[in-house]
């Protein structure tokens, strides 16, 4: 005869892998709303406007050297480096859920950007990035000739 077994499909085992998570990685992922682990910890939003498109990002906390934006191929790259606050002798952590590491994000832009007037400011935790439309993608006027 089979001998059945009941099994704890949530609680300590869950917990176990959490934990199990936490230390290969070296920090907490962040999860979404679903329980999938996020992509990245700083969300973006890509915005298109009638001359071009701003990408915007946050990174609190982060200082203007630990940022590293390159384009190529009209793949916007943005590159992170958020470290870990140093603690005073004694000290001891209880909670940790704010995220630490290098991080990248990629996205592709549409082919009628000018990438040569890209610009990029930061202010308060927030890097926008603006990339104007090349001219010939812009609509412009036609003028109708005399008789």
């Amino acid at each position: 005869m089979t001998k059945l077994m009941r099994v704890n499909r949530g609680g300590d085992a869950i917990e176990a892998m959490r934990r199990d998570m936490e230390s290969l990685l070296g920090y907490a992922p962040r999860f979404s709303g679903e329980g999938r682990i996020a992509t990245a910890w700083f969300p973006i939003d890509l915005v298109e406007t009638a001359d071009g498109y701003e990408v915007v990002a946050e990174v609190p906390g982060v200082p203007k050297e630990d940022i590293e934006i390159s384009l190529e191929d009209n793949v916007l790259t943005l590159k992170v480096s958020k470290r870990m606050a140093e603690l005073a002798e004694g000290d001891s952590v209880h909670v940790r859920e704010r995220v630490f590491g290098d991080f990248t994000r990629s996205i592709s832009l549409p082919r009628d950007i000018d990438a040569d007037r890209v610009t990029a400011g930061r202010d308060n935790g927030i890097v926008t990035v603006s990339i104007p439309k090349a001219e010939s993608s812009k609509p412009r006027q036609i003028q109708i000739s005399a008789d």
